[in-house]
C-alpha cells in the first residue's frame, strides 16, 4: 500500500478474536478493515453509562412483581379479587412510570438521542 506524504502510521496488534470482530464489523459497513479502524478511531465515540442509577428502578419492579404474585395467590385461593388490590397495583404502576421517566430522561440527554 502506498504511503501518502504527511501521514502518520501506527502498528496495532489484535488477538485473533479481536481481529475477527473487527473484520465482521468492517464487512457490515462495507469497508476495508483499515478504513473501518481509521474511521472508528477518529469519528467513533465511547459511551459509558452509570447503571447504578437503576438500582431503585429495579427494586420498584421487584416490589410490583411481589404485589402481583400476592394478588394472584389470593385470587386463586378465594376465587375473587378485591378492588383495593387493583387500586394499589395502579398506584404502584403510576409510581413506577414516574420513576422510569425520571431515570430515563437524564440518560436520554446524556447520550444525545
Amino acid at each position: 500500500m502506498p504511503v501518502r506524504q504527511g501521514t502518520k502510521s501506527k502498528i496495532v496488534y489484535f488477538s485473533p478474536q479481536e481481529w475477527e470482530i473487527v473484520c465482521k464489523r468492517a464487512e457490515k459497513c462495507n469497508k476495508r478493515t483499515g478504513t473501518y479502524i481509521r474511521e472508528i478511531a477518529v469519528q467513533g465515540t465511547i459511551k459509558n453509562y452509570r447503571l447504578d442509577r437503576f438500582n431503585d428502578l429495579a427494586m420498584s419492579f421487584n416490589r410490583i412483581g411481589n404485589e402481583i404474585n400476592q394478588i394472584a395467590k389470593g385470587t386463586n385461593s378465594t376465587q375473587s379479587i378485591y378492588k383495593k388490590d387493583i387500586e394499589d397495583l395502579k398506584t404502584s404502576f403510576g409510581f413506577l412510570d414516574n420513576m422510569i421517566r425520571n431515570y430515563l430522561k437524564p440518560l436520554k440527554n446524556e447520550i444525545n438521542l
